[in-house]
Order: C-alpha cells, then structure tokens, then sequence
C-alpha cells in the first residue's frame, strides 16, 4: 500500500500544479475576442464552442492560451510592408515550424512584421 501512495502522490500534486497554472492565467480580452473564430471553428460553431466553454473551462483556457499567448508578433523586423494584424493568424497552421528550445520566426510575405513562436519548451498547451 505504501508503495501506491507514492506513486500516487506526485501525480496528484502535477495534477494541482497544472490546475493551478491554468486558473492563474490570464488572457488579454482583446486577444481573446480576436481568436475566438478559431475556436468557433475548431467546436463546430457558436453552439460548440459555448458548450465546450461551459463543460470544459480549464480545456478552454488552455486552448485559448495557445492561440492567443503561444506566440507575438515583432513588429517592424523589415522596413517595408503592412503590419500584420493580431487576429489573422491561424497559428497551429505553423506548428511545423516551431522549435524545441528556441523562439522560432515566421516571415509572411508581404508584412514587415513576423510571427515570433514560443519553443516547444515554454508551451503549457498544444491542440492536437
């Protein structure tokens, strides 16, 4: 018996930790509104996403860390070019190109800013 507990144990307290981890995050509401076509669209629409929300809330605030926090834009890496709006970026559309232990830049054509990921490392969530 002594032996389950330990094993027990620190699983309970990762489990805490990740716990607490999700509940003191905290997301910018603008982000948070310029990502939400995302998430409609990975739950299958308002209704989805509002029930996912409901039922799941630490699921849902990890997935919208990822889309909001997983990543920043540098502005100004080039000198010509549009700026690179916050909420046109799908960015599980460059998981790809993310690095294990080093931020990762994306050059968009056409933008003189670039998308700048988080390493693999720093993430708390990636969607699968």
């Amino acid at each position: 018996m002594y032996s389950k507990l330990r094993l027990l144990l620190p699983i309970l307290f990762l489990g805490s930790s990740l716990f607490s981890q999700v509940n003191s995050l905290e997301i910018d509401p603008q982000k948070e509104k310029l990502v939400t076509p995302y998430l409609t669209y990975r739950h299958q629409g308002v209704e989805g996403l509002a029930e996912f929300k409901k039922k799941q809330p630490h699921a849902y605030t990890l997935e919208l860390w990822y889309f909001a926090e997983s990543y920043y834009i540098k502005r100004d890496h080039f000198a010509q070019g549009d700026e690179l709006p916050f909420g046109l970026v799908d960015i599980s559309r460059f998981e790809n190109q993310r690095k294990e232990n080093e931020e990762a830049i994306v050059v968009l054509p056409g933008y003189k800013d670039v998308l700048v990921l988080l390493p693999y490392n720093k993430l708390i969530f990636k969607p699968e």
